[in-house]
């Protein structure tokens, strides 16, 4: 296959796509393949990201959590569904004491500070090969 075409596909059904700060979520992964794979890994994550200015005005996304759950180790895989359950970050990803969570409070409820997205992620990491992902953004409050 060329540059991963063809190799096949990842589906995340997710039980909701809102979920409390310290709550579940959970779902199936659902892997497409047109044939066995042989792969690293099969995982779901639930990440936060935002996004920054640097000092000259460049903007990047800083990822600000992350939390990894593998649902199988190196094998070969074929085509199913795959259950899992993550838990949701217990609060803001901010400082809450001493001066830098003052700053970091007075930032975010002034709008200085972008809020941070949240995302499940779906990977089957294929060696050598682009990896088959998929990625659902939710909502943590």
């Amino acid at each position: 296959m060329v540059l991963g075409i063809g190799e096949g596909k990842i589906e995340l059904e997710l039980n909701t796509r809102e979920v409390s700060a310290g709550g579940k979520i959970s779902g199936k992964l659902k892997l497409d393949l047109p044939k066995p794979r042989k792969a690293k890994g099969l995982r779901v994550e639930i990440i936060g990201e935002r996004k920054e200015r640097d000092h000259e005005g460049h903007q990047r996304t800083v990822r600000v959590y992350q939390f990894k759950k593998e649902l199988g180790g190196e094998q070969e895989y074929a085509s199913g569904e795959y259950e899992f359950e993550l838990p949701a970050p217990k609060q803001h990803v901010l400082p809450k004491e001493g001066a830098l969570g003052a700053v970091a409070g007075i930032a975010s409820a002034i709008g200085m500070l972008p809020r941070v997205r949240w995302y499940v992620v779906g990977v089957l990491d294929l060696p050598m090969s682009f990896d088959i992902n998929k990625k659902v953004q939710i909502e943590v409050g």
